[in-house]
């Protein structure tokens, strides 16, 4: 027995015009849905992001938010390519500060939350220095601002 993720679901007010823009984040094509827009980054039988109409317009939505990891790219270059795609960032987290690893929260152009996490590279180069001996470290952490914002405008 066990479960296994297929879908996730986003309440929105325009489903077609949402999902151009997760499209557009997720680099897959939007598709029909039975009430709503269906993206299947990696095909209709893999983990697939489905947003729908709200179905109670006026009561507050239930919130959902994803979790995203760039596989191969820097986040700040990921965050600064969803900005251009029109996401807003709400804010930035430090998951590990001394390794300069972090999470950055964004809004989507509707207001649903979503999270960049460093990229698994940044994250794998960050264990590779920890577990070398002969590193010394230099530069791995936060570069400025030891307590503020780096490199992203909060709006």
């Amino acid at each position: 027995m066990g479960l296994t993720m297929r879908v996730i679901e986003l309440e929105c007010t325009d489903p077609l015009k949402l999902g151009e823009f997760w499209s557009a984040v997720l680099e897959a094509p939007v598709g029909p849905g039975t009430d709503g827009v269906n993206i299947a980054p990696r095909g209709e039988d893999e983990m697939r992001l489905y947003l729908v109409e709200e179905r109670s317009p006026g009561r507050p939505r239930n919130r959902t938010r994803l979790w995203l990891n760039p596989l191969e790219g820097a986040l700040e270059a990921e965050v600064a390519r969803l900005k251009s795609l029109g996401a807003r960032v709400v804010e930035k987290r430090w998951t590990n500060r001394s390794c300069g690893l972090s999470v950055v929260v964004l809004h989507d152009p509707e207001g649903n939350e979503f999270c960049i996490e460093s990229s698994d590279r940044e994250v794998a180069e960050a264990v590779r220095r920890f577990e070398d001996p002969l590193d010394d470290l230099d530069g791995l952490g936060p570069e400025t601002e030891p307590t503020g914002f780096t490199g992203f405008d909060v709006l």
